[in-house]
């Protein structure tokens, strides 16, 4: 039988977080690492929720994924990563990434590029870890 303790027990469960929550978006993450890479815009917007924002007005894997496309002559060359453990809380996380990519540009010449992102993810009722929201400093 229920009573009142139990049910607050239960209550604070299932705002935790599961044990392979961290893994499984580290995983996507370095999906991400790999897509960018790779210049695989199509696999990069695939992260993002059907909602999902990139920087702060373009919402939508297809729109993301034309504007990715859309910086058509510059080709990444090198992209790494530094991530943060990200901190999950129930269905969301947040994580913090630095990130440096070197890019090529159509006439040949190089740019070293270092910033941060700063992701918010949500657990997709597939039980995928998705990017919510994606932002660049």
């Amino acid at each position: 039988m229920f009573n009142r303790r139990s049910f607050t027990f239960v209550l604070i469960l299932a705002g935790c977080s599961r044990p392979d929550d961290t893994a499984q978006i580290e995983k996507q993450l370095d999906l991400y690492a790999g897509y960018a890479r790779t210049n695989n815009y199509f696999g990069m917007a695939s992260l993002f929720a059907e909602d999902g924002v990139l920087e702060s007005n373009i919402r939508g894997p297809k729109a993301i994924q034309q504007h990715l496309a859309s910086n058509t002559g510059l080709k990444v060359v090198e992209y790494s990563i530094d991530p943060e453990k990200p901190i999950v809380k129930g269905d969301t996380a947040e994580q913090s990434v630095v990130y440096q990519q070197q890019l090529r540009t159509p006439q040949g010449s190089t740019t070293q590029l270092t910033g941060r992102l700063k992701i918010t993810w949500v657990r997709a009722s597939s039980d995928r870890w998705l990017i919510s929201s994606l932002t660049t400093s």
